[in-house]
């Protein structure tokens, strides 16, 4: 540290005392009447300098001659022409040239209108130098004082703890980044200190310039200057209208940098005042997927969910809780959050409560297997819309829980969309899985018997039912991304499956704003499925991460491969082969039709499962999604339970596989089959909207 960074440093120190700041903070009520005084100081000052100046003396007579004509006249004239020019209400340490402009402007008026005051009252005696060298240091006097404190002010708040200020990298047009710079410079609270700007549109042979004393490089000289490598403790991209591809690039170039990335947030937020501009968030994985834009209309999803009573089962998930909040800003009459989760349900009534201190918001302690009570409290408070996002999802644990998945998975849709009918809500939208395609999980074939269910109820009433399908959403609790992060943060390999898996990834705001399109265009009966863009290979993912952290893959962070889980598929599918794939009037949603499914046979199926719950037989209820779902491939686990015993091989009426003869509740394979009436394909027009 130099001895002039040294002097700025006692000074900081000393301004910064406890004392000091509340001095200040005595003062500020008095900022006005104090800056009056400093200019009426300065206006005096500058005229006695060029009166010094033009006679070389401060003879008494002649002092005494010129204040009594000359001096008070004038200081009264500049303090209303500089009141006119609003150079009282600025805030020094940010003044600019155009606030130095009208300096200049107000000195100037100031002396012409002197001097014809002074021509039309005769009074007035100076000579004509005098009047220019009053400007001029009217000028250099109010504009200096300004520049003095700006100047000191960036150099020893930058230097107020230089240990613990971060070196920033700003990549992205100069046009972005200056606000940026600003804000760190003048900001007595930043911890930021950029060092170096990169603009990517400039070309190669861009000449040196600088913003704030800070050097500006095209993107291939500073890729030249390896001295910034060592110093360089985070990368800001300011670059808000980047694309992927632009971002990836940037992202590949610099990590050798082994610096983390961070953005600057979109102007849009900064300008709505949703954000501060120093708010620097870090770069998400999102930001480098190629993902296709969400669009919707959302006067039309307005115009459907506007003064309605709406229910969201699972409210207090990820997908459950994102819903309450996009509804919310749409008005409804009431929302009414359905979750069984505690903790889960408190938090969200806290962040609703906040956010929209307007909405009408019943927040319901219950489990969607409460029938009654679901039943009851869609009667009372007269439930319009229900968005049924409740369900387990977490693949590996449902393989060992095949009776709980079922429960609430299955069951619970079940009397969900029973109390729905009872209670004659309008709609019912059910938020299903791609691992309902041809499913190799517990998960994913209770979710594809909960499809069923939804679509044979769509016939049973005035209740319009329908499904969304998309695959995995980002960062939702339990995902991969949350997972490699959590890694990623205690110094840990990133664990990867498989080389080669790919998922489907979407937003959990982009899916919500097309599951809330789809329930608007769905007439009842559709399986709606989400365009989710191309499959992404987690091993990419994992890289990527590794990147943004300002690490190397493989070489800083190891990524370890562990293999396959249990019910775990290499590739989703969104479809079946023997689904049908028709449009919709929005370019992101499809609809998959499906064969029939009839009530009669598939509320029977559901009563035997129901039935095999309660006696715990958990390998009639794995037999049974064999034959409610034939695509259905049962992992190893799986197939184990079911070759093995359960409570209906120690029953003699479950030996002999008489219909007749069954235990209650528990149904064998060929019972099931031979239930099952005949499939029917929709016809022309369908259930297709």
């Amino acid at each position: 540290m130099n001895v002039l960074q040294w002097s700025y440093t006692g000074i900081y120190r000393a301004l910064n005392h406890p004392r000091m700041r509340y001095l200040a903070g005595r003062l500020v009520p008095l900022r006005l009447w104090i800056i009056l005084g400093l200019h009426l100081v300065l206006f005096a000052a500058s005229f006695l300098a060029g009166v010094w100046l033009v006679y070389g003396t401060f003879d008494q007579a002649i002092i005494l001659e010129n204040l009594q004509y000359t001096l008070l006249p004038l200081v009264l004239i500049k303090l209303l022409v500089f009141f006119h020019y609003e150079l009282f209400q600025g805030m020094w340490r940010y003044v600019s040239f155009e606030d130095l402009l009208n300096i200049i402007r107000a000195s100037l008026v100031s002396i012409v209108i002197f001097y014809f005051v002074g021509l039309v009252w005769g009074r007035f005696a100076m000579y004509e130098q005098l009047y220019c060298i009053d400007a001029l240091l009217t000028i250099v006097f109010i504009g200096g004082i300004r520049m003095v404190v700006r100047n000191v002010r960036e150099n020893f708040i930058q230097t107020r703890a230089a240990g613990d200020l971060k070196n920033m990298l700003l990549v992205g047009p100069v046009g972005m980044v200056i606000p940026l710079v600003k804000e760190m410079l003048g900001n007595p609270y930043s911890i930021y200190q950029p060092i170096a700007i990169v603009d990517p549109e400039k070309t190669p042979h861009f000449g040196m310039a600088r913003v704030s004393d800070v050097p500006v490089y095209s993107y291939e000289q500073f890729l030249s200057k390896t001295k910034y490598a060592r110093h360089i403790d985070e990368i800001v991209l300011c670059w808000p209208q980047a694309t992927r591809t632009q971002l990836e690039n940037v992202v590949e170039e610099l990590k050798e940098l082994k610096a983390p990335f961070k953005k600057l947030p979109h102007v849009e937020e900064i300008l709505s005042g949703k954000i501060q501009i120093s708010e620097i968030r870090e770069v998400e994985i999102q930001d480098l997927l190629d993902r296709p834009s969400v669009h919707i209309d959302m006067e039309q999803i307005r115009a459907d969910l506007k003064d309605k009573v709406v229910l969201v089962s699972g409210g207090g998930g990820s997908i459950g809780s994102e819903l309450c909040r996009q509804i919310a800003e749409y008005g409804p009459k009431q929302l009414v959050v359905v979750e069984r989760s505690e903790s889960n349900l408190y938090n969200l009534r806290l962040e609703l409560k906040e956010r929209f201190p307007r909405l009408n918001l019943l927040a319901s302690i219950s489990s969607v297997n409460n029938q009654p009570g679901l039943e009851q409290l869609m009667k009372k408070n007269k439930v319009d819309v229900i968005f049924h996002a409740a369900a387990y999802k977490h693949v590996p644990l449902m393989e060992d829980v095949p009776i709980e998945s079922s429960y609430n998975n299955i069951v619970g849709t079940y009397n969900l969309a029973k109390s729905s009918l009872n209670a004659g809500v309008r709609r019912f939208v059910m938020i299903s899985t791609d691992k309902a395609v041809n499913p190799t999980n517990i998960m994913g074939v209770t979710k594809r018997v909960a499809e069923m269910i939804v679509q044979s109820m769509n016939a049973a009433g005035k209740t319009q039912f329908m499904t969304v399908r998309f695959g995995n959403v980002l960062g939702s609790a339990g995902s991969v991304i949350p997972i490699f992060k959590e890694q990623l943060l205690q110094g840990k390999p990133l664990t990867v499956t498989h080389p080669e898996i790919e998922r489907f990834f979407m937003t959990i705001p982009e899916a919500v704003q097309l599951v809330l399109q789809a329930g608007c265009m769905g007439k009842g009966g559709e399986v709606f499925v989400l365009d989710m863009g191309k499959p992404v290979k987690i091993l990419k993912l994992a890289e990527k991460l590794i990147s943004l952290a300002g690490k190397r893959p493989y070489k800083d962070v190891e990524i370890r491969f562990t293999g396959l889980r249990a019910g775990e598929k290499m590739y989703e599918e969104l479809f079946t082969p023997s689904e049908c794939v028709v449009a919709t009037g929005h370019p992101r949603i499809q609809v998959a039709v499906c064969e029939k499914v009839d009530a009669q046979w598939i509320a029977a199926c559901i009563e035997r499962i129901i039935g095999m719950i309660h006696a715990q037989d958990e390998a009639g209820i794995l037999q049974a999604f064999i034959d409610l779902v034939p695509s259905y491939r049962p992992s190893e686990i799986v197939e184990k339970k079911l070759h093995g015993s359960s409570p209906a091989e120690d029953d003699p009426a479950s030996k002999n596989n008489h219909p007749a003869e069954a235990k209650p509740g528990i149904t064998s394979r060929v019972r099931l089959i031979e239930s099952r009436p005949s499939r029917m394909r929709l016809g022309e027009g369908g259930q297709v909207h």
